[in-house]
């Protein structure tokens, strides 16, 4: 055989192994890339997913937040329109004419055992109202160490008394009355005023 014969076969077969090393390099090329596609894909998919759930759980947070906000500012507003009532409440007991205050002090301190005495300490606007002749109708019933012995004006008291004995002192103010009323009373009022 010639040498451009040999030359020839030897292309030929060259050509025949570079086509055939050319198509499956095209072929693993689209098999690469096909699974390189599905990758990024599925990568995608997951991140999508993943931004998904995140903001799902941020737009949860901030509808739970928004909802005890809500919930914090109903709270306030209630607790602000029961403050006004016992402000009203207060306003009104100071306003009350003397004889009727009066007849209010004298049942707060006869609810006081009869064994129970001591010094008032009253508000310098009150301290007229509770004469000698209210404080003999009140120790009447009372023993000798339960008699109220003095009244003494206080600027601290804006309504009501303070009773002060050897050790000990009760707060029986108004702004006192009123929160101990309250906190007893609390649930009800909120029941009366808003139905809840």
């Amino acid at each position: 055989m010639s040498f451009e014969k040999v030359e020839a076969v030897i292309t030929a077969e060259a050509e025949v192994e570079a086509k055939h090393i050319l198509d499956k390099a095209r072929e693993e090329k689209g098999n690469i890339l096909a699974q390189s596609s599905d990758n990024c894909l599925m990568v995608f998919e997951d991140d999508i997913r993943r931004a998904k759930a995140a903001e799902d759980a941020e737009t949860s947070r901030q509808t739970g937040q928004a909802r005890h906000e809500g919930r914090l500012a109903v709270l306030h507003a209630k607790n602000a329109v029961i403050d006004e009532v016992f402000t009203m409440a207060a306003e009104k007991i100071r306003s009350l004419p003397p004889k009727d205050y009066m007849e209010m002090m004298a049942v707060w301190l006869k609810a006081f055992p009869a064994e129970v005495g001591g010094t008032l300490r009253v508000s310098p606007s009150d301290a007229e109202l509770f004469s000698g002749a209210f404080l003999e109708k009140i120790n009447v019933a009372r023993s000798g160490k339960g008699k109220i012995t003095a009244v003494e004006s206080d600027r601290r008291v804006d309504g009501g008394f303070i009773m002060e004995g050897v050790d000990f002192s009760v707060d029986s103010t108004i702004a006192s009355k009123l929160k101990e009323l309250r906190e007893s009373l609390s649930g009800e009022i909120a029941r009366e005023l808003f139905g809840s």
